[in-house]
């Protein structure tokens, strides 16, 4: 379907996934996954990042993390720019925004980042939104799992619209 044999494996594992849950890995923290966290206060987290209470960022420094996009290289399944700043993806004017995982409408300076199995959560710094969907289930369809966040993405843009 697209045009590939099958889909290439990465590091996010089913053994890496139940590895997070590790009280051991818990307890010492992973900075580039095994959150855990609502939904609401993942939505929260990225609220500050676009209103930086109490300045608890370097403004230059936020700017920066937030929209400076430092890498394009081409995801290698899609072959979409990957749209990538410090640590989140940026959702860009240049179409391919769901293909980033932001949904069909979501605004060129939209930052954010898609997790493994399906989570997403990203803000808006146009229109000051932010979201978040959180799942405690592995969904191994990969292709489902993208079709259901750009989904979600799109009808949370559309409420915001309203």
């Amino acid at each position: 379907m697209l045009g590939i044999q099958e889909i290439p494996a990465t590091e996010v594992t089913d053994d890496a996934l139940v590895g997070f849950n590790d009280p051991d890995t818990r307890a010492v923290g992973v900075p580039r996954g095994g959150g855990v966290a609502s939904a609401a206060d993942l939505a929260l987290f990225y609220q500050s990042l676009l209103h930086n209470p109490d300045g608890l960022w370097d403004q230059a420094a936020l700017a920066d993390a937030t929209g400076n996009v430092r890498v394009n290289l081409p995801d290698p399944v899609f072959a979409t720019p990957a749209g990538r700043s410090l640590g989140l993806v940026v959702a860009g004017g240049d179409g391919k925004a769901a293909e980033r995982g932001f949904g069909r409408t979501a605004g060129p300076r939209s930052f954010g980042h898609g997790g493994a199995a399906g989570q997403v959560a990203w803000a808006d710094p146009d229109s000051g939104i932010s979201f978040a969907y959180l799942t405690n289930g592995v969904d191994a369809h990969t292709i489902r799992v993208a079709r259901r966040g750009v989904a979600l993405s799109s009808l949370a843009w559309v409420c915001a619209a309203d």
